[in-house]
């Protein structure tokens, strides 16, 4: 049996399917082993823009396919799960694929999407794009769970499956976690939730930092594949909740992605000189009113962004956090200085809110737990 379409993930799954449906249809096939398949097909600009808590997503094919199978290995960890599942192809054969998953485990368990959901030997279909790069690596956007109940594993996006409850949409409360009904009197210290952010735009690259770029191999050498620490300023353009500490002549910053802890001194050094250079960089703060202002330098971290775009430990950044007029909102302001591989100056702009009872979490990470082989 000839398949009547050649796109590359029809050619990757092993599986015929008879026709294509437009971005906007819905519509059922079948294969020839009688599996009922739907076939989705969706560009980037259909989806709902969502921000990367870790790394980019250009490895994955652009259409969207479903497959089913039985799971029989979970890897719950951050910084994205992956479900290895068992699946048949049109040759009766059996095939390991991992579904990996789009956000974090910190960001699907503030959806209700828990790790109890999933269970070895669990009969699953899933909506997957499959890896470029990866032989046997899909990215899952949401899981049929077979019992009338789909988990939504991209946030932001519309559910896939018709006539199904939806998981992962909306947020849940947090349990057990104490709550102030009215957070004016607390100032800046306390767990901030994102509400949004805007970017710099297209990057002013100099030539060294566009000759950078094309050198960065995201699997080779993104520091999420082994866990490693996240440093300035890539730290700070997290989805994840963050949360100001008062320490005296210090204020502590807790980023919940990668446990990541920027600490803020009150106080200029007496010789800054004898500050060594690391991924956090030397960080000092002031007030104006109730705007905390800090200046970071000698940050080693080498990337600006999770595109591989290089950064010089020359690199000054200037961020300004301001409080709500309501108590409630704090604006994140921030402008990149870097001689050696920017043009000109950045800048980038993120609101956060407080929510009631939201709490910092453990990163949990699990190393290669996106599906490489360590």
């Amino acid at each position: 049996m000839e398949c009547s379409i050649k796109s590359n993930i029809v050619k990757t799954l092993g599986i015929c399917i008879n026709s294509v449906i437009s971005p906007t249809g819905n519509l059922f096939k079948t294969n020839k082993f009688g599996r009922t398949i739907k076939y989705l097909l969706y560009t980037l600009l259909t989806l709902p823009a969502v921000g990367s808590t870790h790394h980019s997503r250009a490895e994955f094919s652009n259409e969207i396919e479903e497959i089913e199978g039985q799971i029989v290995e979970i890897a719950w960890r951050n910084p994205h799960p992956v479900l290895t599942l068992n699946v048949s192809n049109d040759a009766g054969e059996s095939e390991l694929w991992e579904v990996e998953s789009w956000s974090a485990v910190n960001q699907l368990v503030r959806k209700g999407v828990v790790g109890d959901l999933f269970q070895i030997g669990q009969t699953v279909r899933a909506a997957v794009r499959p890896s470029n790069r990866r032989p046997g690596t899909l990215l899952g956007e949401s899981i049929s769970l077979g019992d009338g109940t789909q988990a939504v594993l991209r946030p932001g996006s519309d559910p896939v499956f018709p006539d199904e409850a939806v998981i992962g949409i909306n947020a849940v409360a947090e349990p057990n976690n104490p709550t102030n009904e009215n957070g004016q009197d607390m100032g800046l210290f306390r767990v901030w939730s994102l509400a949004d952010r805007e970017g710099p735009g297209e990057l002013p690259l100099t030539p060294a930092a566009l000759a950078k770029q094309e050198s960065f191999d995201e699997l080779a050498d993104h520091p999420m594949w082994n866990c490693d620490p996240v440093g300035m300023p890539v730290i700070m353009d997290t989805t994840l909740p963050v949360e100001f500490i008062d320490e005296g002549q210090q204020i502590h910053m807790r980023i919940e992605q990668s446990d990541g802890l920027r600490i803020i001194d009150m106080q200029p050094a007496n010789n800054e000189l004898t500050i060594s250079n690391s991924i956090m960089g030397h960080s000092v703060g002031k007030w104006e009113n109730n705007t905390l202002i800090v200046i970071t330098t000698k940050s080693s971290y080498p990337y600006l962004d999770d595109n591989g775009t290089a950064k010089s430990e020359n690199m000054r950044i200037d961020e300004r956090f301001t409080l709500g007029s309501d108590g409630n909102t704090l604006l994140w302001e921030a402008t990149l200085t870097d001689p050696v591989y920017l043009e000109q100056p950045i800048s980038m702009r993120m609101n956060w809110e407080w929510v009631s009872g939201e709490i910092i979490r453990p990163w949990d990470c699990l190393e290669s737990s996106s599906g490489r082989e360590p």
